[in-house]
This record gives structure tokens, sequence and C-alpha cells, in this order.
């Protein structure tokens, strides 16, 4: 059984909360949006008004992320990860932050281009970042639910390579993550 230095190879507290946190709000979007529909339609334009701050949020808490990772080292992979491993890892990584910024910011420009206001939590209206055009709002709405089909693909594979190093490989990659 293969392990790792724990204290070296740890995320920072930081980096462990906002991984958590926007992986949550990533999962409670999906779900807002997947299984809500055919609802009662006042029950799912709430639903929807929830999505769309989450949606912010999540946008702004990558960014936070982002920025902290720039400046704070990443802890190595296991010594013991195959190679494919370690380049379908950093894929990964680099393909959840591409969604986390993509996903808000198309479902931004399809509310703005929809002529359809997001609330923020009833904080206050997030602007339009572009001007009312049905063919924008259109094309945007398909390539928010692909982008958003593509995110519950990745955030399930993760989950899975999470799951298979903890119990499999019993490297203790989980815990550079564990918020405990």
């Amino acid at each position: 059984m293969a392990t790792i230095d724990n204290a070296r190879s740890r995320y920072s507290t930081v980096a462990i909360g906002l991984h958590w946190l926007i992986g949550l709000a990533v999962i409670t979007n999906i779900c807002l949006a997947m299984l809500t529909e055919g609802l009662p339609r006042d029950i799912h334009r709430a639903a929807m008004g929830a999505h769309k701050a989450f949606g912010m949020a999540i946008l702004a808490l990558t960014l936070v992320r982002i920025l902290w990772r720039l400046v704070n080292k990443v802890p190595p992979l296991p010594e013991t990860m195959r190679a494919w491993e370690r380049r379908a890892t950093r894929f990964a990584h680099f393909l959840f932050y591409v969604l986390l910024i993509l996903l808000p910011l198309s479902g931004w420009v399809w509310m703005s281009a929809a002529d359809r206001p997001i609330d923020f939590f009833g904080l206050f209206t997030i602007p339009a970042i572009v001007g009312p055009d049905k063919q924008l709002a259109d094309v945007l709405h398909e390539r928010h639910e692909m982008l958003g089909l593509t995110m519950l693909v990745l955030v399930v594979l993760h989950i899975a390579a999470a799951l298979k190093h903890q119990f499999i490989d019993r490297d203790r990659l989980l815990s550079r993550m564990n918020p405990f």
C-alpha cells in the first residue's frame, strides 16, 4: 500500500474550503437545473432563480480559487501514480477551471441576451453583460446546457477517481482535500 507524506501533500485550508464550497455549489446547481424540470412553473422559476445566483457565486469563488492557486503551491501527486493518471489529473483540473468559468459566464450572457435579470439571493441584481438578443440567447441556452452536461460527467469522473484512489489504490490521495 503506497502512501503520501501528509504534511507536504495537503492543500491549504483555504484551498480545501474553496474546493468543497465550489463543489457543493456545483452539485446543487446541477440538481436545481435537472431535478426541477417538469415541476410547476412557480417552483421551477424559484429553483432557477437560486440556480442563477449559485452560478454567479461559483464564478466569484472560482476566480478567488484561481488567484489563490497562482500564489500557493499545489501539493505533489503521489510518486506511485502512473504517468497517464498524472496527465489525466492535470487535464481534468484544467477542464474544471474552464467549465467553472464558462458555465456561469454563458448563463450570465444567456440571461442578459434573454433580458432576464439575475437576482443574487435577494441582495442585488447582477447587471446585464450584453443587450437583449433572442438569437444569441437561443444559442447560449444550448451551449450552457451542453457545458452543464460536460460538468456533470466531469464531476462523476472526479468522484469516481477519488474513490478509486481511496479504496482500490489506497494511496491516501483523498486526504489532500479532506476538510477534517
